[in-house]
C-alpha cells in the first residue's frame, strides 16, 4: 500500500545526518555556483569595472580582485538586478 506524501516527507525530514555530510552537501552544491560566477564574471566585464571603480577609495590595493570575487559569488543577483551598480 502507497504511503500518503505527508508519510514520506515525515520519514525522510526524520533521519538522521551527521554536520559532516551536511557540510559535504554544501560544498558540492558550491561547485556549480562558483563555476557559473566565474564564467559569468568573464563574461561581464563592464560589471567588474564599475564595481571596481566604486571599491577603489575603499580598498587601493585589492579592488580590482574585491570586485572579480563579488561579481562571482554574487552573480545571481547581478543577473537579475543588471544595473545594480
Amino acid at each position: 500500500m502507497r504511503q500518503p506524501v505527508r508519510g514520506r516527507a515525515r520519514r525522510l525530514l526524520g533521519r538522521k545526518v551527521s554536520v559532516e555530510a551536511m557540510i559535504e552537501f554544501g560544498l558540492w552544491l558550491a561547485i556549480p555556483h562558483i563555476l557559473i560566477g566565474l564564467g559569468y564574471s568573464l563574461l561581464r566585464y563592464e560589471t567588474i569595472t564599475a564595481l571596481e571603480d566604486r571599491l577603489q577609495p575603499l580598498l587601493p590595493a585589492a579592488a580590482d580582485l574585491a570586485a572579480f570575487g563579488m561579481v562571482a559569488l554574487l552573480w545571481p543577483l547581478f543577473a537579475v538586478v543588471p544595473d545594480l551598480c
